[in-house]
């Protein structure tokens, strides 16, 4: 038996490498869809997913302070809602929107932020698809619930006045689509091209929630309406008023956002505002093309009791908007850059909603 000893250790080892080499077969083939990207990243898959923190986070003033400037800013989002509902007519599919993500976030048992938020490794690669429905109507804490529901009324109000709710539902699901695939589009991108980056990293480990994205559209859209608006009654807009109401009023927003609130996405509110800049401009196209094709009457129709040119879906009259061309997109894109060197140089934190 002596003499079988080595024999036997031999085999052993033969068999325990074996598994090993087996073991590591199995981990290749359940990694072969990240395992490129993951190594171009260089950064790890998040494990445990099912556990994380849970949202909404609770509401907690820092100790021996009564009040804060949450709370204020807070209160001045209700007195904004109430006169804009007062200027409107009530707008059944923006109460709505609001309503529902009021509700949801009223949840006593809350949600795993790693189960329900946007990651764009598991839309895409896990095929996770609810995440892109989920991510925008929840939020992350009350703060960050009062301005996107403060933001949804005051940009969508007038926009759902001038659409009509079936179309303004379409939009909001158009614009919450648009900008859910140009982030991950962005950080798919990023992933490849720059591996080393921290844009890269959040394609792996990053998850945001809220609605910002589809607000800071619903401002782009509603900056040209308002502009297109007063060309339209022949009042030359000041260039203060496109920092503050016209088409340039959602990059203050934006920039405000990040210095007061240093985790919120940059990248998320980006896409957000390209998806609004993407909508302005694809409507004023389809409008042209439209207006080409109909001869007589066929483009207007009654309101009022007077003839007025019809709008299509999603038009909003901004295709009659002075400004539209290469130099407005290019103004866009400037601004964008400039967000993102500020982000990059001016110390702005991103990556929680």
């Amino acid at each position: 038996m002596s003499d079988d000893s080595p024999l036997w250790a031999s085999i052993a080892r033969a068999a325990s490498e074996a598994v090993r080499l087996a073991q590591n077969a199995v981990e290749e083939l359940s990694g072969a869809f990240i395992g490129k990207e993951q190594r171009r990243a260089r950064w790890p898959v998040p494990s445990r997913l099912l556990a994380g923190p849970v949202i909404p986070a609770p509401y907690i003033r820092p100790p021996g302070h009564r009040f804060v400037w949450q709370d204020a800013y807070m209160a001045s989002c209700a007195v904004s809602v109430a006169k804009a509902l007062t200027t409107h007519d009530t707008p059944p599919a923006t109460i709505c929107t609001a309503v529902l993500m009021v509700g949801l976030h009223m949840r006593p048992a809350g949600y795993r932020q790693h189960q329900v938020a946007m990651n764009s490794h598991r839309v895409l690669h896990h095929r996770e698809w609810r995440r892109l429905g989920s991510s925008i109507l929840l939020h992350a804490d009350l703060p960050h619930l009062v301005n996107n529901c403060t933001g949804l009324v005051l940009e969508g109000a007038p926009l759902e006045a001038r659409l009509g709710t079936p179309r303004f539902l379409c939009l909001l699901a158009s614009l919450g689509l648009t900008s859910q695939a140009l982030y991950l589009a962005v950080t798919r991108l990023a992933a490849d091209c720059l591996p080393n980056s921290s844009l890269a990293g959040s394609y792996f480990n990053t998850f945001t929630v809220g609605f910002s994205g589809v607000v800071m559209a619903l401002k782009v859209m509603a900056g040209y309406m308002r502009e297109a608006d007063l060309a339209a009654s022949r009042i030359a807009p000041s260039e203060e008023f496109a920092l503050t109401g016209g088409r340039l009023a959602a990059w203050p927003s934006l920039m405000m956002s990040q210095f007061l609130v240093p985790g919120a996405s940059l990248v998320g509110h980006l896409c957000g505002l390209a998806a609004g800049v993407l909508h302005v401009h694809a409507g004023a196209l389809l409008g042209r093309l439209r207006r080409r094709r109909r001869s007589g009457g066929g483009g207007r129709r009654l309101r009022d009791g007077r003839l007025v040119p019809a709008l299509g879906p999603q038009d909003l009259g901004t295709g009659r908007h002075p400004g539209l061309g290469w130099l407005d997109v290019g103004s866009h894109v400037v601004l964008g850059v400039a967000a993102c060197l500020a982000a990059r140089y001016g110390g702005i934190a991103q990556v929680k909603r």
